[in-house]
């Protein structure tokens, strides 16, 4: 493909991993006037074994090399969803780039799908940037669902530790990682765009993700049987994230949810993190975000998710 002059057009490289942060702090700051950290999710999406850079991503590069626009298409499973992310550097907005970059990522989603085949193609964009959705919407896309980005300080001695009846509780190890995965894919089947993961991917994904110690994951046990599990990744801005929890369905309503979450936030205190963060459906079938609210997390930003279907070529 080509970008409007004076950009040209190539696949992200390791060695972009700077520019691309300075990129997303840009684009936060003219969004929502703040910038969160950015290094980690590049890399964590990065370390997707469905994501290859050279095929998947592109970015839009000056005359001089600097980086003006970031996007990739990521594919699990093409017949239940195609999901796309793309940045425009607000010092180059106006000039055609966001339309040349969408039209990209849609081509190399159609790509993607079976021929003949239909699946929706889902870019998520802050809610505060109208120019993004605007443009979204006049290509066919619509609102499909909505997510936050949640904070709370640390530690969290507010809150008390629940302890749910003939439930205990301990660190996960690596040897848990089978039943951690097993775990997670029974919790999550009914979340809006579940996709199943192999144990093989999943592995892969989370070792290789920056932040990963299974010393930071709470695993809730009904006897010598997994009943939920909250996996949680550390940062070096003190910023840890709760990155997956979830409570098999025979075991909710029991209050574990809530216990690992506390425990969560004490492992990661603990290891010297000041903050807590996750990101949730906004309209999660489980409830989670009363959940997280009663443990006095707070909305930081919220995200709009837009879907098309497309048509395999």
């Amino acid at each position: 493909m080509t970008f409007p002059e004076p950009y040209r057009a190539r696949p992200a490289r390791r060695g972009d991993l700077d520019a691309l942060v300075d990129l997303c702090g840009a684009r936060d700051l003219a969004d929502v006037g703040f910038v969160d950290p950015s290094r980690e999710e590049i890399l964590e999406d990065w370390a997707s074994p469905f994501l290859d850079l050279e095929r998947d991503t592109i970015v839009a590069e000056t005359s001089g090399g600097a980086l003006a626009a970031y996007g990739f298409v990521l594919v699990q499973d093409a017949a239940t969803q195609v999901r796309a992310v793309g940045r425009v550097h607000p010092a180059h907005a106006g000039r055609g780039l966001g339309t040349a970059l969408l039209a990209e990522l849609e081509r190399r989603a159609t790509r993607r799908v079976a021929p003949g085949g239909s699946s929706p193609l889902r870019i998520d964009v802050p809610e505060s940037d109208e120019a993004a959705s605007g443009l979204l919407r006049r290509r066919g896309y619509r609102q499909a669902r909505s997510s936050w980005l949640m904070q709370r300080t640390l530690p969290a001695d507010d809150l008390e530790r629940p302890e749910p009846g003939g439930i205990s509780f301990r660190t996960a190890t690596l040897d848990d990682e089978p039943a951690v995965h097993a775990l997670l894919e029974e919790s999550f089947q009914e979340h809006f765009g579940y996709e199943t993961t192999s144990f093989e991917d999943w592995r892969r994904w989370i070792r290789d993700s920056p932040g990963y110690d299974p010393a930071l994951a709470v695993l809730a046990l009904a006897g010598d049987r997994p009943a939920g599990v909250s996996v949680n990744f550390a940062a070096d801005d003190g910023i840890g994230w709760i990155g997956d929890l979830g409570v098999a369905p025979r075991y909710r309503r029991r209050g574990i949810a809530s216990a690992l979450l506390v425990r969560s936030f004490a492992a990661l205190a603990a290891t010297g993190h000041h903050e807590a963060r996750l990101g949730v459906d906004a309209q999660n079938a489980t409830g989670a975000t009363r959940l997280y609210e009663a443990a006095g997390m707070t909305v930081r930003r919220r995200f709009d998710l837009y879907e098309k279907p497309l048509t395999g070529a």
